[in-house]
């Protein structure tokens, strides 16, 4: 169930130009309400960001698109279609993975054509056990998405659901690496398909199971690129958002949120400007929503890094997203 704000709700002010606070602005629009985006930064994005510099611009932040449907989702809570405001190219190959044996393999989306490049290079009894994997991450994407992913988590008690036993029953909170290696017998895709727990800065020996759905949301689901670059998603965004009546505040610092009785009442700007409104979405990281903005004494929770280790390489053919996996399993360099 989700938390609601009581009392007026008119005018909402979202902190923070990211693409969580344009989905936001979006949703907020679609559902009728008055929406004001404060943003630092002269462009949308956070940390999708855009550097120009020298007659070029450079993003600044993810280089990887997925699951594209959630920009879809978002642009249609205001009656707007993903394909008039994006140009989406799906990549073919999605990575090519270069091991420390010399070999290489080409990482592909459509099942079938995975199944025949793990044949070719590696066996059959080996792309036999890829489509056994592709079945278990469908099911984990299947159970997480509904229930723990898209879905607010306001109570411990929104957690018992009947995905949850049925996570437990598939084996989802064993560790991710044993996992894997159940249905994968050769370290060259034992590697490949499960490095990608540590986009959230944890090593595949060390995850649950249940982060081998990061690996259905590229290595099944496809990975795209925007045309004009990864920050042409956060400007379509903004420009969606801005053609159903939100407004935007770019350039301008939030310093403080002003409270009374227990409720938000005004963001306060560096330059001294107070923006009244309703409702405040602050998009800022949390330990900085809270501690800055908000002057809150909440504990800190710690932050993990991902740590990356490139070895020693030839010159090699290299593809839009080419990665390197070394010997150490959970270590790995993404060359974009």
């Amino acid at each position: 169930m989700v938390a609601k704000v009581k009392g007026p709700t008119d005018h909402v002010v979202v902190v923070g130009a990211g693409l969580a606070g344009l989905s936001a602005a979006l949703r907020l629009a679609g559902a009728g309400r008055k929406v004001t985006v404060v943003e630092r930064e002269s462009v949308p994005g956070g940390r999708n960001g855009l550097l120009n510099k020298s007659g070029y611009s450079f993003d600044t932040g993810p280089s990887v698109l997925t699951m594209p449907d959630l920009i879809a989702d978002a642009l249609a809570c205001v009656g707007e279609d993903i394909k008039d405001w994006l140009d989406l190219v799906p990549l073919k190959p999605l990575y090519r993975a270069f091991y420390h044996d010399g070999s290489q393999l080409d990482v592909h989306a459509d099942t079938n054509q995975m199944q025949a490049e793990i044949a070719k290079t590696i066996s059959q009894e080996e792309a036999a056990g890829y489509g056994r994997y592709v079945e278990f991450v469908t099911k984990l994407y299947k159970y997480e998405m509904n229930d723990f992913i898209d879905r607010n988590i306001d109570s411990p008690l929104n957690l018992l659901t009947p995905n949850l036993a049925r996570l437990v029953a598939l084996g989802g909170f064993r560790k991710l690496a044993p996992k894997v290696n159940q249905f994968l017998k050769d370290p060259r895709t034992q590697k490949v398909y499960s490095f990608q727990a540590m986009y959230a800065g944890v090593s595949p020996q060390q995850a649950l199971a249940i982060y081998a759905v990061i690996a259905y949301m590229d290595s099944v689901n496809g990975v795209f690129f925007p045309k004009g670059g990864m920050h042409a998603v956060p400007r379509a965004l903004a420009a969606a958002a801005e053609k159903h009546g939100v407004t935007f505040k770019y350039n301008t610092t939030v310093t403080s949120v002003e409270k009374k009785n227990g409720r938000a009442t005004a963001v306060i700007t560096e330059s001294g400007e107070r923006i009244t409104a309703d409702v405040f979405v602050l998009n800022p990281d949390l330990p900085v929503a809270w501690r800055d903005l908000c002057q809150s004494s909440a504990s800190s929770t710690p932050l993990h890094a991902s740590h990356c280790l490139l070895d020693p390489i030839r010159v090699m053919t290299i593809l839009h997203i080419t990665i390197f996996i070394s010997v150490n399993h959970g270590m790995a360099s993404l060359m974009n």
